[in-house]
């Protein structure tokens, strides 16, 4: 008798659907070279050698290898690293690969990790979290730096919109927002649900992210055993403020 599969995790559902790249198909590699050359300018990076973690399709990984730095870009999507891979132009520095971000094991180590747009805290566990920074800071090399752009939970809470509707390529998407008090001690968590229609049947799917206040997520990488310089809260790296910026932008030092 064969052993019932365990549902699929909804990360690993969506963002392996081709409506996730549908749906979010409209943003654009101009957008991600410039908070790239942002970050290249303002630290003065010179031939680094890069991991960017939960890379999708590659735009920023491809930007930075664009800028000289040997960059592997690693995502748990078979479909988004295929894609990365064809549209990696060549590039001689440029790697993808397919990985699990809490237990990827690559067998070197790199100058710098980015993860970015809001691509941590997708996890119920609280472990699942420290496991992500735990592989991040094996995969650094002494004082290497990590840039980590999550949401700003004040501003997301603040301007967080219940329902909206959006049409791609003739496909409306039904979209609703919350967010979910933690229970048992938990995170609050953002809670968005996308309905659309497939062929005769309406398919739902979900996205969380977990509402880690600054405190909670400094809190997180420091005890992976980091220090944490500076934030900023737009991707022209403009300071942060709390409740006034879209984003936390995280940039620390693996001690």
């Amino acid at each position: 008798m064969e052993t019932p599969s365990s549902p699929q995790a909804w990360y690993e559902e969506w963002f392996d659907s081709p409506h996730y790249h549908q749906l979010y198909g409209h943003r654009s590699d101009a957008e991600a070279q410039a908070f790239v050359q942002a970050m290249h300018k303002q630290w003065g990076w010179q031939h680094c050698d890069v991991l960017d973690l939960a890379c999708g399709k590659g735009r920023h990984a491809r930007a930075a290898a664009q800028l000289g730095h040997n960059v592997v870009g690693l995502d748990l999507s078979h479909n988004s690293i295929a894609a990365a891979k064809e549209r990696a132009g060549g590039l001689p520095n440029l790697t993808f690969v397919e990985g699990d971000m809490r237990s990827f094991d690559l067998g070197q180590t790199f100058d710098g990790v980015l993860n970015l747009f809001t691509s941590f805290g997708y996890f119920d566990r609280a472990d699942d979290h420290t496991a992500v920074l735990g592989s991040i800071a094996r995969h650094l090399r002494p004082g290497g730096f990590l840039v980590l752009d999550f949401l700003d939970v004040a501003f997301t809470k603040k301007h967080l919109s219940p329902s909206d509707t959006i049409t791609r390529e003739g496909v409306e998407y039904a979209i609703t927002r919350e967010l979910k008090p933690g229970t048992n001690g938990g995170w609050d968590t953002f809670v968005k649900r996308i309905r659309h229609r497939d062929s005769e049947d309406v398919r739902e799917h979900v996205e969380k992210v977990a509402a880690l206040t600054n405190p909670q997520l400094s809190g997180l990488i420091q005890s992976a055993g980091f220090d944490i310089l500076e934030r900023f809260g737009n991707y022209a790296l403009d300071p942060w403020a709390e409740g006034q910026t879209p984003r936390l932008i995280i940039h620390a030092k693996k001690k």
